[in-house]
C-alpha cells in the first residue's frame, strides 16, 4: 500500500477504538425519549450512516498516521481546535476540491454531535459551513460533461461490440457488456452510485409487468424514496445481461458466492460502488478523452429531460430528487436545453439498424 493511499484510508468501524465503537453503536440504538444520549443517529438514512462513519474513520485514520490516536482519551478530548486546523491543512495539501474539505469537517462535528452530545460541537459544524459558504469549484463540471446522445451511444456501442466481438473471451465480453449498459443506464436514471451499486434483483428490482425500481427512503441520501421504471429501450439490454453475460461473470467465482446484486465484477462478485465509479471514469476517459464521474451523470442527464416524453421527465426528475419540475428547470438551463430526446431516439433506431443488417446479411449471404 503506498503512502498516499494509507493516507487516505478510512478506518472502518471494527478499528476504531473501543469508546468509539461502543459510542457509536448506542447513537444506532433505537431513538429513546427518556435519555437523549441514546440513538441520536438512529433516524439518519442507512446511507447517511454510512458517509458519517466514513467520514469519522478518515479522521481517526489521520490522528493514526500522526500517532494521536490514542485509545484513552475520548472522541472530543481527541478534536482540539488546533487539531482541528491540522487536519484542515492536511485535506488541503491533498489537494482536495473544498466542497469537499468541507464535507469532511461537517462530518466530523456531526459525529462529534452523535457519539458525544454532552459536548459543544457547533464551532466545528459552523466552521464547514464557513468552509462551505465560501469554496468554489475545483472545476468546471461542465469541462468534462458530454451530450447524453453521445454517453448513450458509447454504452450502445460497447454491448454492440460484446455481442459480435468474437476474438474476446467470453468473460472480457460479459465485462464489455456489463459497462456497457451501465453507461446507457446512468446516463437515463442517474443513480447516486451508493443507490446504482445497490440494486438487487428481488429487492430493489422486480419484474411485474415492466421492470421497476423501488429504493427506500432509508437507502436514499435525502430520505426520499426513488421509484421508477427501468429504461424501456434497454429492457431487452438488461434480460440479455442477465440471461448471459452476468452468468458468465459468475464462472469467474473461486468460491461459489450467491448474491443478487445486479452488477457483478470480473470476479464473480458483488461490484462495490468504488468499483462501478472506477469502471466509469475509464470507459468515459477512453472514449472521450475525460472521465466523466458518476455524480456528473446527474448534470447530463438533465438534458435528456429537454424533450423527452412526460413519463421520462417524471422518471428522471423522481431520480434526481426534485420535488418539482420547477427544480428540474435549473438542469434543463445549466444543460443549454439541448434537444437531447430526439438523439436519444435517434441514436437508439440506429442500433437498431445496424442489429438489423447484421442479421438480414447472416440470413441472405453475398
Amino acid at each position: 500500500m503506498t503512502r498516499a493511499s494509507v493516507q487516505a484510508r478510512c478506518l472502518p468501524v471494527s478499528e476504531w477504538p473501543e469508546q468509539d465503537q461502543n459510542a457509536w453503536a448506542l447513537a444506532l440504538e433505537p431513538y429513546d425519549a427518556f435519555d437523549p444520549t441514546v440513538g441520536l443517529a438512529s433516524e439518519w438514512a442507512s446511507a447517511t450512516q454510512d458517509v458519517m462513519a466514513s467520514g469519522y474513520g478518515r479522521w481517526l485514520n489521520w490522528l493514526a498516521q500522526r500517532d494521536e490516536l490514542d485509545g484513552s482519551k475520548s472522541p472530543g478530548e481527541r478534536a482540539t481546535r488546533a487539531r482541528l486546523q491540522a487536519y484542515l491543512e492536511s485535506l488541503r495539501s491533498e489537494n482536495l476540491a473544498e466542497f469537499s474539505i468541507a464535507g469532511r469537517i461537517k462530518q466530523l462535528g456531526r459525529m462529534l454531535q452523535m457519539i458525544e452530545p454532552a459536548g459543544n460541537w457547533v464551532w466545528i459544524v459552523r466552521a464547514a459551513d464557513s468552509l462551505h459558504r465560501a469554496a468554489q469549484p475545483k472545476r468546471d463540471r461542465r469541462e468534462i460533461m458530454q451530450p447524453p446522445e453521445e454517453i448513450l451511444q458509447l454504452g450502445l456501442d460497447l454491448m454492440d461490440a460484446a455481442e459480435h466481438d468474437r476474438f474476446r473471451t467470453d468473460t472480457d465480453r460479459a465485462v464489455l457488456f456489463r459497462d456497457g449498459l451501465l453507461l446507457a443506464f446512468l446516463v437515463q436514471r442517474p443513480f447516486r452510485r451508493s443507490n446504482l451499486a445497490g440494486l438487487a434483483l428481488g429487492q430493489n428490482l422486480e419484474l411485474t409487468d415492466v421492470w421497476q425500481i423501488r429504493i427506500e427512503d432509508d437507502d436514499t441520501k435525502n430520505g426520499a424514496p426513488i421509484s421508477c421504471d427501468w429504461p424501456p429501450a434497454l429492457v431487452d439490454a438488461l434480460e440479455r445481461y442477465l440471461k448471459v453475460h452476468r452468468e458468465t461473470l459468475f464462472r469467474g467465482q473461486k468460491v461459489k458466492v450467491a448474491t443478487q446484486a445486479l452488477w457483478i465484477s470480473k470476479q464473480g462478485r458483488t461490484m462495490g460502488d468504488d468499483a462501478i465509479y472506477c469502471q466509469i471514469k475509464a470507459r468515459t476517459k477512453v472514449e472521450f478523452g475525460k472521465a466523466i464521474n458518476p455524480h456528473t451523470f446527474r448534470s447530463i442527464a438533465a438534458t435528456m429531460i429537454a424533450e423527452s416524453s412526460p413519463a421520462e421527465s417524471t422518471a428522471i426528475m423522481d431520480v434526481l430528487g426534485h420535488g418539482s419540475m420547477r427544480s428540474s428547470e435549473r438542469w434543463y438551463n445549466q444543460a443549454g436545453m439541448r434537444a437531447a430526446g430526439e438523439h436519444f431516439h435517434r441514436s437508439l433506431e440506429a442500433h437498431r439498424s445496424r442489429a438489423d443488417d447484421r442479421v438480414s446479411d447472416h440470413e441472405h449471404p453475398d
